[in-house]
């Protein structure tokens, strides 16, 4: 029994122990600080910087620690890696709710004027990693930008009421509804993007509809944000694309996102990677259907199950090809 206990807390320490520094710090910007991590490689130097772009949601710096197993590879090829706290998210100030698209590509290019000036964080590359509602937010970033080496982006939609549309069919699809009850659901999501598309107010909203979940915060994000599109700033883009999409997606039209990539970016500049058997978390597929084991695996062994391996493993390979010279 005792050396049972033992193995288990060797095991548990493995798997919360991560190959690389932490520390956190605080990032200040014209529209307040930013509560952030910075990861770092357990050997000099650092080859470079990987900057975390979250998806929809009140998310902090290490996503409750799910992003560790990804910045923990990535040290391993000797990268850096920074995220913060969403505003409001966090210990961030503000309120993510109150952002647009444009508001949130601001605060990525405030992160990198400061990653800039930071002495211990000096290097040539810099990589956006993003996810989901990234899609959206990274593609301003690089506009005319540079000074970018590589994007890298998990699962990204490119249309927000298209990509609405897509998850409301997926998740209808999902509980076997009928025809009757698609159509009626299709009918009332058009209501409400209707009263949203002509911007009524909230109380308009709440009264005409039967919605009690939406909140004022959500609704008016929402309005702010429905019409964002991605193609016109993709077709921009003069840096390396590495798109990373969910064979399994629910959320986002994978199918879609890589025929618009494929028609919009020069071959040259896009990769493209399918991961088999995954959803748009890109959790172990294992797992992903049950919150029990999710949050299981996110206590006793976040390195090796609660991400799908086949995932990580390309993320670290796309690191490695940045290595070379002819990127």
């Amino acid at each position: 029994m005792q050396q049972r206990h033992s193995f288990l807390l060797q095991h548990l320490y493995f798997e919360n122990s991560f190959a690389m520094n932490e520390k956190e710090v605080v990032i200040k910007t014209e529209n307040g600080a930013l509560s952030g991590t910075v990861t770092t490689p357990k050997k000099a130097p650092i080859k470079g910087i990987v900057l975390f772009v979250h998806g929809d949601g009140p998310q902090n710096a290490t996503y409750d620690g799910g992003y560790r197993p990804l910045m923990e590879r990535f040290a391993k090829q000797g990268y850096a890696s920074i995220s913060w706290d969403k505003p409001g998210g966090g210990q961030s100030e503000g309120n993510w709710l109150h952002q647009s698209m444009g508001d949130r590509a601001k605060e990525v290019e405030n992160v990198i004027k400061w990653a800039k000036k930071e002495s211990d964080l000096q290097s040539k590359q810099i990589i956006l990693w993003g996810a989901s509602q990234a899609g959206w937010v990274i593609p301003k970033v690089m506009t005319n930008r540079t000074d970018i080496t590589a994007i890298i982006l998990v699962g990204p939609a490119v249309n927000w009421m298209r990509q609405g549309r897509y998850n409301t069919l997926q998740t209808l699809k999902e509980t076997n509804a009928s025809q009757e009850q698609i159509q009626e659901t299709i009918e009332k999501e058009d209501e409400q993007n209707k009263l949203l598309e002509e911007g009524a107010a909230f109380r308009t909203y709440h009264k005409k509809t039967s919605d009690q979940e939406m909140t004022k915060d959500r609704y008016e994000f929402i309005q702010k944000n429905m019409k964002a599109d991605a193609t016109s700033h993709i077709k921009r883009i003069q840096s390396p694309i590495y798109l990373v999409l969910a064979q399994n997606d629910r959320n986002v039209d994978s199918a879609e996102t890589k025929r618009i990539y494929e028609k919009e970016v020069a071959p040259k500049w896009l990769h493209i990677q399918t991961i088999r058997g995954v959803e748009h978390s890109m959790l172990n597929p294992l797992i992903h259907h049950s919150n029990a084991l999710i949050t299981l695996a996110a206590i006793a062994a976040p390195k090796d199950f609660l991400l799908s391996q086949a995932y990580l493993d390309h993320c670290e390979h796309i690191l490695e090809q940045l290595k070379t010279p002819s990127h």
